[in-house]
């Protein structure tokens, strides 16, 4: 139960102010809509291996240190498969079959999964019908499944906290920043991820073009962290090398395993958009993503989600379920990366 729900008087949970009460999100939101990309600037995902290039020149800089332009972290959520591609690591060549495979394509749900939910949430997870994008597999989990399928993902796990996870899959994991968050207190971490990443704009009724300035003059900063895993289920998690228990996984990417990544400016990610249709957000997000990717027990990821469920004031269980990837960004819709 979140504690929003179970103790809302005695744990000083009041109206969530990153949204408005009669929009139920952030009103800035109306205003990012998807255009067609030959009228956006930089997106989001790209190929971020080491000497990709691409064609875009955002009037923006990267941000270099989250921490120190005032950014907390605001959301996590992750994706079915990578959008972003790094060769030798998650590409379009590691495809392979896998049962977890047809939840995504169909998505089927009962009355009491959707109990609760707004409209707007039920879209946002395509829980009424349809399917999601199915981004690129991880070489480690096209090893695992098609040279050791015996091994360490072999057995679904019993997920009690994630919903729609599957052992041998990969997932690109998201962690949103904004340096107007309601960083430090009870309604930090949001769902939709952009009613965190606006809070404060929320809050001070700013409008589109004065948020736009903050943004254009690096008042206001916003950037995601990216990093994929491949999920695996060790007959003994707690020895595992891939539990990662001192990794605060709600606040950020792991550090200790992100040693090579790549730096850029883009935009909001999500199956909604593509190659034609991008996003309104083009060239104001800054992009820290880890060019490896990594074996992450199923234990830890559910203790992710059932931390999301409990810590944050604002609901964010359809985060708990994967979305679905866009696809890679060409070169030419792309600021190019760099290591830093």
């Amino acid at each position: 139960m979140a504690a929003e729900e179970g103790c809302p008087d005695a744990c000083g949970f009041g109206a969530n102010p990153c949204i408005d009460p009669d929009l139920g999100y952030a009103p800035l939101r109306d205003d990012l809509p998807n255009v067609p990309c030959a009228d956006a600037d930089a997106q989001s995902a790209y190929d971020v291996t080491e000497g990709s290039v691409g064609l875009m020149d955002p009037a923006l800089d990267p941000i270099p240190d989250y921490n120190a332009a005032g950014m907390c972290t605001v959301n996590v959520h992750w994706h079915i498969g990578a959008e972003h591609r790094s060769e030798g690591q998650y590409t379009e060549e590691y495809a392979f079959d896998h049962p977890g495979l047809a939840t995504y394509e169909r998505r089927l749900q009962s009355e009491d999964d959707l109990e609760g939910l707004t409209e707007a949430q039920k879209e946002e997870r395509k829980l009424a019908s349809g399917s999601l994008r199915v981004g690129h597999m991880c070489k480690n989990a096209y090893d695992l499944n098609n040279d050791d399928p015996d091994g360490i993902v072999a057995n679904e796990y019993d997920w009690q906290y994630c919903h729609d996870m599957h052992v041998g899959l990969t997932y690109e994991f998201h962690w949103p920043h904004s340096s107007i968050g309601a960083c430090q207190t009870e309604w930090q971490y949001q769902y939709h991820f952009l009613d965190g990443v606006l809070c404060g704009a929320t809050i001070g009724g700013l409008d589109i073009a004065t948020a736009a300035d903050a943004l254009m003059s690096r008042d206001v900063g916003i950037g995601v962290e990216g990093q994929v895993f491949t999920i695996v289920n060790s007959d003994d998690p707690s020895s595992s090398p891939y539990l990662r228990p001192t990794w605060d996984a709600l606040n950020s990417w792991d550090t200790e395993l992100a040693t090579d990544y790549a730096y850029y400016q883009g935009s909001t990610t999500g199956d909604a958009a593509d190659n034609e249709i991008c996003r309104g957000t083009g060239g104001l997000v800054t992009w820290h993503t880890d060019r490896e990717c990594h074996l992450v027990e199923a234990k830890t990821i559910d203790n992710l989600c059932r931390l999301m469920v409990v810590v944050s004031a604002d609901d964010m269980s359809p985060d708990t379920y994967p979305h679905g990837a866009r696809e890679t960004t060409t070169a030419e819709l792309s600021d190019t990366p760099y290591t830093p």
